[in-house]
Formats: structure tokens, C-alpha cells, sequence
């Protein structure tokens, strides 16, 4: 069974005369252009000579899986979209197509020494530059094109100096898309959206609800506000749920953080923090920490595997690997403290508290392009991260 949504407005400017060399569908997120772009792709293979080769980038594997060829699939049928994933090979009405992920620099070797006519890049502002420049030294044949996709990233990224505002001086058409441009989507859920990405003001509602090339400078929770958000004790009421998340540190200090839930806020009420402690020492430290209390989780850094082995030895459970997605926390977290639901009790949270008002922006990274917090004196956030990834999961599932 097919899945097929009729390009309307944009999306369908886009699929007519998205003709130039290179082709850009950039804005807002869920503002449809995917389905523009895949719809463009299906023609872009039509069109294509008989002995042209055919490349679609993601990420990484999972996400062009996840973002395109399942959406195609459902659009022309599995039996017009045979995927490969062994093979890095993708057949769409019987043609060819090689699959890439371009998830770090030294990606670009992947595709060193080929010679394309068509390409598609899902999601362009996560591309490296390396790949990106290389991609475009292989589209050398005749009629060769470049179909992408993006959300905004900062204004100093490469989409945005190199193309997007050359736009006038090279062979590159931009679309910009914004939430108003997806006619399927109801409005409960763009107010939705809205929500999750306040306050207005934020870097984050700006890109991906407004879609613009911004970037934030100085201190990353500029709507911490400790007469809001700080409390002197846990108010009456039931502790319902506890929750704890745990940062490992070779070289810096370790770090641990519990919240509990009382009705349907959550409140930060205690806090660790030491340097120079073995694996053993650690676990100890954790189960005096979490007390005869039940955890209904325990996050624990990613890259910490011999520490969460030795939790699970010594009886500490339920041990999960955090999510440590950094920019999708960062947002989470503001989003919290501007809704009102994120709470930190005063006296138990002080070097939380420090660290939240010391959390920066790098500002070589934002010159570079990229959007990174300064990599000190965060032990405690990124515990803190950890929670809030935890804890927004659940309540979007118990809504």
C-alpha cells in the first residue's frame, strides 16, 4: 500500500523548479520540506541518464533510513524501494542508488574518486564541510544536481555564508520553508511545538520554529532565574518518583543528581561531587547517595561502561546509559525552567546552581559553525542533562 501526499504551495515550487546545480530546502522544522525534496528526488531519478550514478547521504545510515527511505518507500511501495543496508545500495523503481552516512570529518573518504549526476543530502547543516566540498568535486557529469534538506544552524555556518547568501552569484537555489507551509499539520500540535521550544526569545524556538541562522553567545540558561526556580526545601506533598543521574570523570570530577516528582513538578534535591575516585569508591559513594530510597532510574554516562558494571555488581539498579544528545538536553532544560515545572532546592543544589550560571557558549565553535557549550567546570549540568533527557521522555509519554 502507497502513502502519497500531493505537493501543495512550496512544496510543489519546489519538485517544478528546484532546477539549479544545487538545490536547498532550509527552514522551520516539520515544514515539509522532505516530502518536497523526496517527491524532487523521484524526478531527479527519472531524469537521470542511463549510466549516471545515484548517491543518497545521511548522518548517518539510520537517520537517511529513518527520514527518507522509509517515507519513499511508503510513497511509491516496497516493492518500487528494495534497501540494502549490507550492500549500502537502495533500488527505487528499479534504480541504483549508494547510500552514505557522513557523520564525522573524515567522512568525505568515502566518496573520494566518484563521479555522480545526482545526489541527495538529508539534513545539509549536519553535514561536515569536508563532505559537503567533496560531494560537490563529484558531481561532475552532465546535468549533475544536489538536492538537500536543512534546519538552520548558525550564521556563520558554511550552508549560510557559502550558498544561502551567494545565492545571486552561483548555480544554487534556496526555498526557505516555515511551519505555516505544511498544510497537514493540525494546529494543537503546531502550539505544541511552540511550547516545547519557548521562551520565544530562546536560540532554539528562533531556528526551529522561526527558521532562522542564529546563534546564542554567553551564558546558555539566560532564563535561569533563581528567585523563579530555586526553593529553600522540598514542598509538602509525596515524593512519587526518584530519579538520578550520574556523571564519570577520569579528569574531571565525577558527579551525581537526584530529582523527585511531587504531583507534576520535579525538584532537584541533591547533589555529589568528587575528584579521584576509583570504581569502587564511586559505586559506594552512589549507594549512600541514593540511601534506602528506590531509584526508578539511574542514568549513567554514556562512556562510562566499567562503572555501570560495577553499580550493577554492587546491587545498584535500575542502570540505564544516559542520553546524552547535548544540544537537544540544552533545550529541554531551558524549556523546563521556562514552563515551570523544573524546580532546584536551594540549599541541597549550590554547585549546581554555580555551574548553571558559569555555562557557556564557545565562541570558536560558533565561528566554526557549530553550536557547543565550553567543555568546563559542567559536571553537574551534565548530570542535570542526563535528568531532564529522562524526565522529558516520560512526560511526553504520560500526556
Amino acid at each position: 500500500m502507497t502513502s502519497f501526499q500531493i505537493p501543495t504551495g512550496k512544496q510543489r515550487a519546489f519538485c517544478l523548479h528546484a532546477d539549479a546545480g544545487v538545490n536547498l530546502a532550509y527552514g522551520s522544522i516539520r515544514s515539509s520540506k522532505t516530502v518536497g525534496c523526496n517527491v524532487r528526488w523521484l524526478r531527479a531519478i527519472h531524469e537521470a541518464s542511463e549510466g549516471g550514478n545515484l548517491l543518497m547521504v545521511g548522518r548517518t545510515l539510520g537517520a537517511l533510513e529513518r527520514n527518507v527511505l522509509v517515507p519513499i518507500s511508503r510513497m511509491v511501495g516496497p516493492e518500487n524501494c528494495i534497501y540494502k543496508r549490507s550492500l549500502k545500495r537502495v533500488w527505487i523503481y528499479g534504480r541504483e542508488c549508494w547510500v552514505e552516512g557522513c557523520n564525522d570529518e573524515a567522512a568525505y573518504k568515502k566518496i573520494e574518486g566518484e563521479t555522480l549526476e545526482k545526489a541527495y543530502v538529508d539534513e545539509g547543516s549536519l553535514c561536515p564541510q569536508s563532505f559537503w566540498d567533496m560531494l560537490i568535486t563529484r558531481l561532475s557529469e552532465d546535468d549533475a544536481q544536489l538536492f538537500s534538506t536543512s534546519n538552520p544552524g548558525p550564521p556563520s555556518h558554511y550552508l549560510k555564508k557559502r550558498w544561502i547568501d551567494r545565492e545571486a552569484e552561483i548555480d544554487f537555489k534556496g526555498w526557505f520553508f516555515t511551519l505555516e507551509d505544511n498544510p497537514w499539520l493540525a494546529p494543537g500540535y503546531v502550539e505544541e511545538l511552540k511550547r516545547r521550544y519557548a521562551p520565544e526569545t530562546s536560540m532554539f524556538y528562533r531556528r526551529f520554529i522561526k527558521g532562522e541562522w542564529v546563534s546564542d553567545q554567553g551564558a546558555v540558561f539566560k532564563n535561569f532565574d533563581p528567585a523563579r526556580h530555586v526553593v529553600p526545601c522540598l514542598p509538602d506533598g509525596r515524593l512519587e518518583e526518584l530519579r538520578v543521574a550520574v556523571d564519570v570523570g577520569a579528569t574531571h570530577p565525577s558527579a551525581f543528581l537526584k530529582a523527585y516528582r511531587i504531583k507534576h513538578d520535579w525538584y532537584v534535591a541533591g547533589e555529589y561531587r568528587r575528584s579521584e575516585k576509583t570504581p569502587v569508591e564511586l559505586s559506594q559513594d552512589l549507594k549512600r547517595f541514593i540511601g534506602d530510597q528506590y531509584a526508578s532510574s539511574v542514568d549513567v554516562d554514556p562512556s562510562a561502561k566499567s562503572h555501570r558494571l560495577q553499580f550493577m555488581a554492587d546491587g545498584i539498579s535500575p542502570i540505564n546509559q544516559a542520553d546524552n544528545d547535548v544540544l537537544n538536553s540544552i533545550q529541554r532544560i531551558i524549556n523546563a525552567l521556562e514552563m515551570g515545572w523544573l524546580h532546584f532546592v536551594g540549599p541541597a543544589t549550590p554547585m549546581l546552581q554555580e555551574e548553571m550560571v558559569g555555562y557557556r557558549w564557545d565562541e570558536k565553535a560558533t565561528e566554526r559553525g557549530e553550536d557547543k557549550p565550553v567543555k568546563e567546570s559542567d559536571d553537574l549540568v551534565d548530570c542535570l542533562r542526563y535528568l531532564v533527557n529522562r524526565i522529558s521522555k516520560i512526560r511526553r509519554s504520560r500526556s
